[in-house]
């Protein structure tokens, strides 16, 4: 298997797989609805839903890079949602499911040999890019999973076994 092959198949296990580490990024977001979404169990941290849109923002960023220079807009990284409805959640969902596309075909169209040049506009080599934003997502599928917990706990839910 070539380079860009394992990428894609990494990639693929931290999203949706059966990584031996823990569940895949979808899973964990399984079942979380908007009010816990949007809720903050910690003091300082994050919400899943900025973590979510965080997540997508880079996913997105690494796509432009890889096509040309990127203007990097700070105030997309970790944006408050507009509204904290289910029907906002669900879009939020959605929209990171697309750059989960975008990402992904990205990674099918990558040749093994495109991995050593740097991004166009960028100081460090795609290969880095790419591999980055799934170590990137496996961080923060554990902040998630740990918010999920607090926030569950918290309402006196059954969380984990």
């Amino acid at each position: 298997m070539n380079e860009a092959k394992l990428i894609l198949e990494q990639y693929d296990q931290t999203m949706t797989g059966d990584a031996w580490y823990g569940d895949p990024v979808w899973k964990i977001l399984g079942g979380i609805e908007a009010e816990c979404a949007a809720a903050r169990p910690l003091a300082g941290a994050h919400s899943i839903w900025q973590l979510v849109m965080h997540m997508r923002f880079w996913e997105r960023v690494a796509v432009q890079r890889a096509a040309g220079p990127v203007a990097i807009h700070e105030s997309l990284n970790f944006p408050e949602p507009a509204s904290a409805g289910e029907e906002a959640w669900q879009i939020a969902l959605d929209q990171f499911r697309d750059s989960n596309r975008e990402f992904r075909d990205l990674l099918t169209r990558i040749d093994a040999k495109q991995l050593d040049r740097n991004t166009p506009g960028g100081h460090r080599p795609l290969r880095e890019e790419l591999v980055g934003i799934i170590h990137h997502h496996i961080y923060h599928a554990g902040q998630i999973a740990l918010l999920k917990k607090a926030r569950l706990q918290g309402s006196g839910a059954k969380v984990w076994e």
